[in-house]
């Protein structure tokens, strides 16, 4: 029974009774692979092997709700930063590109884009990226405009460089970097 099985796997993961789990959370994603509402089993899945440490097999888990879902936001944020701490810069570009497209005014996509595009040497896409990223008000402005700086020189486009080098400074005066 779907509802039964739902409530059960739902009251363990509640409980944090992550070993218990995930029988009844394997069952409900093998017979209902399509469930992929507010309190879905990969959601649920994954939060058990997050629990208990299973990397791999919470990026799986979060991998497959991702291609099923085209709006589970929540699912590309923990594959960014899964992939940021793994050095996978091309997956965590991926599941920046897909959370934007659902929700835009977000900052944390932004600068997980304009990271992982200056990792891969896509310089322009990183720092349109922050420019956005200056847009939503980050707590850092004085590193985004450094970080416009460095990209917009290596553009060799000194003008505008030295402008988002005076405004990281103005931001923060003792900004050692800028």
């Amino acid at each position: 029974n779907f509802w039964r099985l739902s409530r059960r796997a739902q009251e363990l993961v509640a409980e944090k009774r992550w070993r218990e789990a995930k029988e009844p959370l394997d069952t409900l994603v093998r017979l209902y692979p399509e469930d992929t509402g507010a309190n879905n089993s990969y959601r649920l899945l994954a939060e058990v092997h997050r629990g208990l440490n299973e990397v791999a097999e919470e990026q799986a888990m979060l991998a497959r709700w991702a291609a099923r879902d085209v709006t589970a936001t929540e699912a590309f944020l923990r594959l960014m930063e899964l992939g940021d701490a793994a050095g996978e810069w091309g997956t965590v570009a991926e599941n920046a590109e897909r959370f934007l497209a659902v929700n835009p005014l977000v900052p944390a996509p932004h600068r997980y884009l304009a990271r992982a595009s200056e990792e891969l040497g896509r310089g322009e896409t990183a720092r349109r990226s922050y420019e956005k990223l200056l847009q939503l008000d980050p707590p850092d402005p004085a590193q985004v405009h450094y970080r416009v700086a460095l990209l917009l020189a290596a553009e060799e486009d000194r003008v505008l460089a030295r402008r988002h080098v005076l405004q990281a400074l103005e931001e923060a005066p003792r900004y050692h970097a800028a």
